[in-house]
C-alpha cells in the first residue's frame, strides 16, 4: 500500500512539473479568425478575414493596425518577410503575391499565379519554397527573377503545410498524412523520410536549436520533439488551446495564433517550458524532489550543465558526469530546470 501511495505521489508531482510555465499569454484578443503570422522587427503580422494586420509586440496592450485589407480569402494566406517585401500566398486565389510594408497604402504586386492552394513559405538565400496543399507538393521559386520559373521540389505527400528548414533539412507538415516528414534540398530528386507519426493535423512548424515545435490544430496543442532523436519522443508542451494555426520564435518566446479562439498568445521561455525525455528515457535525474543533491545517471560522457530558475535565469552552472552529485540546498524552494550541452533538460523540484 505505502509503494502504491508513493507511485501515486511520483505520477502527481511529475505531472506538476511537466505543466510548470507553460501557460500562455494573451497577447491580443477579438481577432477574426487569425492565422499565419509572421515577424519583422517589433512588429507581428498576421492574416485576419480577408486582411492582414499587425501589431507591436513591444507594448503590453498593443493596438491592431490594417496593413491591407480587401483580400479575396477568408484566413488562408501564407506570409513571409524578405526585407521590407511580405510575401503572401493566396489560398483560394491560387497566386503568390508581395507588397512593401514601407508603403502606406501597399499595393498587391502578383509574383506566381495558377497555383493550386499555395500555402506556407520557407526562404532559402533567394529561394522560396512553398506547400502546395491540395496538389501534395513542394515547389520553389527564384524571387530575384522578374518572371520566375516554377520548380517542384517533391510531389505525393499528404497535403504538406507548415515547413521549417535546418540546414538542409526541410521539415513538412503533412495535414491528413499527420505526420512530420523530411528531405534534403540538396539533392535533385529528394525522397521524403518520415520524422514522427500519429499527430493530430499538423498545420505549422517552429524550430528552435534541436527542438521542433509542432502546431497540432486538431489536436489543439502545441506539441515539440527532439530532432537529434533516432526515434523521437513527442512532448506536450501546450495543451486545450482552441485551434492553433501557427507559431514562430521571437528571442526565447513563442508566438502562436488560435484560429477558433480567436487570439493571439505567446509562450514565455519557451524552451523551458516541459521536460524534454531525450535518448528514450535513458538519461535521469534523482532524487525529485530533493533537499540537499541531485545526481543524473545514464550520462555516457561529462557534459557541461546549466541550471535555471522557473523565470528563465541561470542559477548555477558547471560539469556533471554520471551519478556526479550537484549540491541545491542553497536554492530556495521551487521548480528548476537542468539543461545538458546534449540537449537534453529535466525539470526538478527544490524542497
Amino acid at each position: 500500500m505505502r509503494n502504491h501511495y508513493t507511485f501515486i505521489i511520483t505520477a502527481f508531482i511529475l505531472m506538476l512539473v511537466q505543466n510548470t510555465n507553460a501557460q500562455p499569454v494573451e497577447i491580443v484578443t477579438g481577432l477574426d479568425a487569425p492565422s499565419r503570422i509572421d515577424i519583422s522587427g517589433n512588429e507581428l503580422y498576421f492574416v485576419q478575414e480577408g486582411r492582414i494586420s499587425k501589431i507591436d509586440i513591444t507594448l503590453g496592450t498593443p493596438p491592431v493596425t490594417d496593413v491591407i485589407t480587401g483580400l479575396n480569402e477568408p484566413n488562408g494566406f501564407g506570409l513571409i518577410f524578405n526585407g521590407n517585401d511580405l510575401y503572401i500566398s493566396q489560398t483560394l486565389d491560387g497566386k503568390i503575391s508581395k507588397i512593401d510594408i514601407t508603403d502606406p497604402t501597399p499595393i498587391l504586386e502578383d509574383i506566381l499565379t495558377g497555383l493550386s492552394f499555395p500555402n506556407k513559405f520557407v526562404l532559402n538565400g533567394n529561394e522560396l519554397y512553398f506547400s502546395q496543399t491540395t496538389a501534395g507538393k513542394i515547389s520553389k521559386i527564384d524571387i530575384t527573377d522578374p518572371t520566375p520559373i516554377l520548380e517542384d521540389v517533391i510531389t505525393g505527400l499528404d497535403q504538406p503545410n507548415g515547413m521549417v528548414l535546418n540546414g538542409n533539412d526541410l521539415y513538412i507538415a503533412e495535414w491528413t498524412g499527420n505526420k512530420i516528414s523530411k528531405i534534403d534540398i540538396s539533392q535533385t530528386t529528394p525522397t521524403a523520410i518520415e520524422v514522427i507519426t500519429g499527430l493530430s493535423r499538423p498545420v505549422a512548424l517552429a524550430l528552435d536549436n534541436n527542438e521542433l515545435f509542432i502546431a497540432e490544430g486538431m489536436g489543439n496543442k502545441i506539441s515539440k520533439i527532439n530532432i537529434t532523436d533516432v526515434t523521437p519522443n513527442l512532448v506536450d508542451v501546450l495543451t486545450g488551446l482552441n485551434e492553433p494555426i501557427d507559431l514562430i520564435f521571437f528571442g526565447n518566446d513563442l508566438f502562436f495564433s488560435e484560429r477558433a479562439g480567436n487570439k493571439i498568445s505567446k509562450l514565455e521561455n519557451a524552451t523551458l517550458s516541459t521536460i524534454d525525455y531525450s535518448s528514450n528515457f535513458k538519461i535521469r535525474l534523482y532524487p525529485n524532489p530533493s533537499k540537499t543533491n541531485i545526481q543524473v545517471s545514464g550520462l555516457i560522457n561529462s557534459q557541461n550543465y546549466k541550471i535555471y530558475g522557473a523565470n528563465g535565469i541561470e542559477i548555477l552552472n558547471g560539469t556533471l558526469s554520471n551519478n556526479k552529485k550537484i549540491n541545491i540546498e542553497n536554492l530556495a524552494n521551487g521548480f528548476y530546470l537542468l539543461a545538458l550541452e546534449n540537449g537534453n533538460t529535466i525539470k526538478f523540484i527544490k524542497v
